[in-house]
């Protein structure tokens, strides 16, 4: 009778390990399922991208994923923040856009003859220049000035134009 309580007792003992293991294994899978339900809508293109191109709204739709992938990675998840923006990469259809596939695109040009602005209360002073690099929005910008060829710098400015700054 003691060998077959202690056979009892082992058995036990070895089984109620895989009993837990298969009750977390139910309960994780059925946590994940409701997890996966949880889904957001994310703008992605319809056709394939190609780097430099401007995105418009008429190249995206929408894809629906689980709301966990936006935790693990950095994708656009607003057409607002991808609309208007330059693909640096391919972007392929159907795949997510992630944040650093696309840049702001170029408000100046390099050698597009632009303005270059310069106002101080009332004195407002504009000239023609060329642009020595291109810049976006916010970035520094050297120019050449077209009348004497002087070479002066200034901010781009998101209208086209680039804004003279005067060194104090």
């Amino acid at each position: 009778m003691k060998s077959f309580a202690i056979r009892i007792l082992w058995l036990t003992r070895a089984i109620a390990p895989v009993f837990v293991l298969f009750a977390f294994l139910i309960l994780g899978f059925a946590a994940e399922s409701n997890a996966a339900k949880e889904v957001t809508p994310i703008p992605v293109p319809k056709n394939v991208i190609f780097p430099g191109q401007v995105i418009t709204d008429a190249l995206l739709k929408d894809r629906l994923v689980p709301v966990d992938y936006l935790n693990r990675v950095s994708v656009h998840v607003d057409r607002s923040q991808t609309v208007g923006m330059v693909a640096r990469t391919t972007l392929m259809p159907n795949q997510p856009i992630f944040t650093n596939s696309v840049v702001e695109p170029d408000v100046v040009k390099v050698n597009r003859p632009t303005i270059m602005e310069y106002v101080s209360g009332t004195l407002r002073i504009t000239a023609e220049v060329v642009p020595l690099a291109s810049a976006k929005k916010g970035e520094f910008v050297k120019a050449r000035n077209v009348h004497s060829g002087s070479i002066v710098t200034g901010i781009a400015m998101g209208n086209g134009m680039i804004q003279a700054r005067a060194l104090r």
